[in-house]
C-alpha cells in the first residue's frame, strides 16, 4: 500500500470516528432532557438493537460464504 493511500485511509478513519452519529446525538439529548433512568433504558435499547443488527448481518454473511464455497 502506498503511503499516500495509507494516509488517506487514516484521515478518513479519524474523521469517521470523530463525527458523532445520530445515535450518540439521541443519547446525549435524552441525557440532558430526561435524566439518568430514561437514558439508561435508551442505551439498553441501543445496545440490543446493535446486537440484533450484528447477528443478522453475520448470519447473512455466513449464508453468502456457505453458498459461495460450493
Amino acid at each position: 500500500m502506498s503511503p499516500e493511500l495509507y494516509l488517506a485511509f487514516v484521515v478518513a478513519t479519524v474523521i469517521a470516528l470523530v463525527v458523532p452519529g445520530p445515535t450518540i446525538l439521541l443519547v446525549v439529548s435524552y441525557a440532558l432532557a430526561r435524566g439518568r433512568n430514561v437514558t439508561l433504558a435508551l442505551v439498553s435499547g441501543v445496545i440490543l438493537g446493535d446486537l440484533i443488527a450484528m447477528s443478522v448481518t453475520l448470519a447473512g454473511l455466513g449464508i453468502v460464504l456457505a453458498a459461495s464455497a460450493s
